[in-house]
């Protein structure tokens, strides 16, 4: 018996490494493609021109800014978790907070998957089923605002600093204000709660409609209703706690200045001469086609729009798709790898399926 319940439990414990191997497969498969053909369009004797301007000792700088961007983002978990009234370990949530979002890199679930996997580990560590995914959700919610605010911020540089064409200009100022009137939303939900109520439930009753129009109620109803829930509990949370919630909101905005410094320094390292806000702008509408195209880490999308935009800001072919590797490289594939050697237990312990269902 003891010998059948082993051999029942291990599939589960290496579920989540399978699906992660898997993804690492596909997003390796994924950008060798998309690079051998930016490779072919940059020209061979370009781009090793431009790798013998490369300093190798510049590769130090996007690498402490990946490194920066993921303890700040742990910083801010431990802040949202400090206000909920648990408390870890700085090191363990550096940790947590690493291995989660990798997670996210290389499984194609919208950021579920980390999320998931978070929420578990927290729970591992003390902190009770319900607070671990309060902590996990607002960390994300507020994330995804505040890249929203760097889009925005992004979109109107574009704007305002190039001769666009009207359908271009007209599209991109459509989107401007749309993302700045969800913001506006997300302010007045967060400190009114009759409004908050009133949208969630609106939200709600539409989310109900599509869902049974094509006849996905009992598949994802529930999981539909608990993430309207959880967003209700994240502004809820955020608006009860506003002074404790000032750091972890830095550390977000932190996190994000880090993330775009990873692709500044890279683009540095190899000798472009761009401003920062030049790649904010190349940033922003790349990660929007990105999270768009619903590909895990983007790839392919994010290299094809960011070497459109730094193309259209004046860098040149083969520094931009030099850039675009080396932050490709720093920012995701070390730290997957990474991951996948070091956090192999972390990964054995969890069963996916089961963490998703609680999130």
């Amino acid at each position: 018996m003891a010998g059948e319940e082993a051999t029942e439990e291990k599939p589960q414990q290496s579920s989540l490494r399978r699906r992660l191997r898997r993804g690492a497969v596909f997003t390796g498969v994924g950008l060798v493609l998309v690079y051998a053909y930016m490779l072919v369009t940059a020209g061979g004797h370009t781009l090793y021109e431009a790798l013998l301007q490369l300093d190798p000792i510049l590769l130090i700088l996007p690498l402490l800014a990946t490194a920066l961007s993921y303890i700040t983002m742990s910083l801010s978990y431990e802040g949202i978790a400090r206000a909920a009234g648990s408390v870890v370990e700085q090191r363990e949530m550096l940790r947590i907070t690493f291995i989660a979002n990798t997670a996210n890199y290389v499984i194609p679930t919208g950021g579920l998957s980390g999320f998931a996997l978070r929420m578990v580990m927290l729970n591992r560590r003390g902190v009770s089923a319900g607070r671990a995914v309060l902590i996990s959700f607002t960390q994300t919610l507020l994330t995804n605002l505040m890249l929203m605010v760097f889009i925005v911020y992004g979109l109107i540089h574009l704007v305002m600093s190039r001769n666009l064409d009207d359908l271009t200009f007209s599209l991109i100022s459509s989107v401007v204000v749309v993302l700045s009137l969800f913001l506006a939303a997300c302010l007045a939900m967060v400190y009114n709660e009759s409004i908050r109520r009133r949208i969630l439930v609106r939200t709600n009753q539409w989310v109900d409609r599509i869902l049974e129009r094509f006849d996905y109620t009992e598949r994802y109803g529930t999981r539909a209703h608990r993430f309207l829930l959880h967003i209700d509990e994240g502004l809820t949370f955020f608006a009860t706690r506003p002074r404790a919630m000032a750091m972890p909101l830095f550390w977000i905005f932190v996190d994000w200045l880090c993330t775009i410094g990873v692709l500044y320094a890279a683009l540095y390292s190899v000798g472009a001469s761009i401003t920062f806000g030049q790649v904010v702008v190349a940033f922003s509408v790349g990660i929007v086609f990105a999270v768009v195209s619903f590909v895990p880490g983007g790839v392919g999308v994010l290299e094809v729009a960011l070497d459109g935009m730094l193309a259209s800001g004046g860098v040149a072919k083969e520094q931009s798709v030099l850039a675009i590797l080396i932050f490709r490289m720093c920012f995701y594939v070390i730290p997957v790898l990474l991951a996948l050697v070091f956090a192999r237990g972390a990964f054995a312990d969890v069963d996916p399926d089961q963490a998703e269902d609680l999130a």
